[in-house]
């Protein structure tokens, strides 16, 4: 179901239910009014026959017999009836039908000056009338034709009016649902425009202040960084797709050579150790990207480990693949910091591996190593002397298999920088590169240590 519709349907009941609610609180409370107004006009009236009644009866002695009995009467139905002291009944000026039923409500009016209840369509009020030391007991009955008249007319009109506000509160959700949604409706016209080859549209961000503001500013981020993440992946691609082509190109051209022109074994030799250098290269540059592929699925189980025995074990690597090199490691801790870290003994290692190897692939001279802790953190400083990054390439550095300028006839892909970014990320740690084209690089990596 439509937001819309469901909108306007959760509108409709309630206002619905409260409209209803108003209505039968609106006739219960007239109807209240309505008994207590003629509940009143009947004791009124039966005041008044006390008063013209029983005051009078002394003129002679069969007064209540020769009583005029239409002289009286008010109200629709009316029945006067008047019982003495013994509970007799002494007038009345309808045919009684409920004389035993009033007799027996008599006793009641001895603790109470006003009884009130309902026979059929007939409504009758009880009072005792005392008169020259005498006890009288008054009952006057009638029927509200007017208030029954008022009320029913009063519930065909709450009716009409609800099945016209009905309708109005159908419309007005359906109007105003879509006065809500239509900001939304805009996005979705907005968003279906985004294609690939148009990244670069934005949804447009209203107020950027309301709910609907927040979700468009929102999805603009996401589009950001998507758009960055396409771009990487298209710079991705075409670096590798170029990596890749060059070496299988040179060993499919070797080959053929060989196959055409080499006669001797020598010859042979020599063009399958030019294979065999080329294949390596590919073999290195799959093995990168599968682990940069592995890190990015970030499925790797993290423990407690010590990061100077990781970064110990990276020294001793590079140091065995450039012997001539100069490591100078420095600990920059108390004797009581502990260099414990949660995470991956192998990756951790290999992240600092592919540092220290870019120090000393990029550089002639010296690399200076300092290990801290402290903060609760741990953190590997790794500083070289070489060639530097150049301002145009220092925010790429971190792109896979992107390479900077001034490294040109250097053996590398520009993966070991991203592996390391990747496994970083992994430990929840950062990486921070400071450096200048031709006065050396220096590579900060933080991790959350264990308390």
């Amino acid at each position: 179901m439509l937001i819309r519709n469901r909108l306007t349907i959760i509108f409709t009941l309630l206002a619905t239910a409260i409209q209803i609610t108003l209505s039968v609180l609106v006739l219960y409370f007239y109807s209240l009014y309505r008994q207590e107004e003629f509940y009143a006009r009947l004791t009124a009236q039966a005041r008044m026959a006390g008063r013209v009644l029983i005051s009078r009866r002394h003129l002679h002695d069969e007064f209540f017999k020769k009583m005029v009995r239409t002289d009286l009467l008010t109200i629709v139905e009316e029945q006067i009836s008047i019982y003495d002291g013994g509970h007799k009944l002494v007038f009345t000026n309808q045919t009684l039908k409920e004389s035993g039923f009033f007799e027996r409500l008599i006793p009641q009016l001895a603790t109470t000056a006003l009884v009130e209840f309902k026979s059929g369509h007939l409504e009758t009020v009880a009072i005792p009338y005392g008169d020259r030391g005498d006890l009288f007991y008054i009952f006057v009955s009638g029927y509200d034709r007017l208030g029954a008249t008022k009320l029913t007319t009063l519930q065909q009109i709450l009716i009409l009016a609800n099945l016209l506000g009905f309708t109005l509160i159908v419309l007005a959700g359906w109007y105003f649902s879509g006065r809500v949604l239509k900001p939304i409706s805009q996005i979705v016209d907005e968003v279906e425009q985004i294609t690939a080859k148009h990244l670069h549209k934005r949804v447009n961000e209203g107020n950027r202040r309301d709910e609907i503001a927040q979700l468009a500013m929102t999805f603009n981020q996401m589009l950001f960084r998507l758009e960055d993440a396409f771009v990487s992946q298209r710079s991705f691609v075409s670096h590798a797709s170029h990596e890749l082509r060059t070496p299988l190109t040179n060993i499919l051209g070797t080959l053929q050579t060989s196959l055409r022109y080499d006669k001797n074994p020598a010859d042979w030799r020599e063009s399958m150790e030019v294979s065999v250098e080329e294949l390596n290269k590919v073999i290195a540059l799959t093995n990168g990207l599968l682990r940069l592929a592995k890190m990015t699925d970030g499925t790797v189980a993290l423990t407690s480990v010590q990061a100077d025995d990781c970064l110990l074990t990276a020294i001793e690597q590079v140091q065995t693949k450039y012997p001539k090199r100069s490591l100078t490691l420095q600990f920059l801790t108390d004797e009581d910091e502990s260099f414990a870290v949660k995470g991956n003994a192998v990756l951790l290692t290999t992240a600092y591996l592919n540092i220290l190897d870019n120090a000393c692939k990029y550089s002639d001279e010296a690399v200076s190593i300092q290990l801290q802790a402290g903060d609760d953190q741990v953190s590997v400083i790794v500083t070289d002397r070489g060639r530097g990054i150049a301002d145009a390439d220092a925010d790429h550095v971190l792109d896979p298999l992107y390479r900077g300028k001034n490294v040109a006839g250097i053996p590398g892909y520009g993966i070991g920088l991203a592996v390391t970014q990747k496994i970083i990320d992994l430990h929840q740690g950062t990486v921070q590169i400071k450096s200048a084209e031709n006065q050396g690089t220096s590579v900060t990596i933080t991790l959350p240590g264990l308390a």
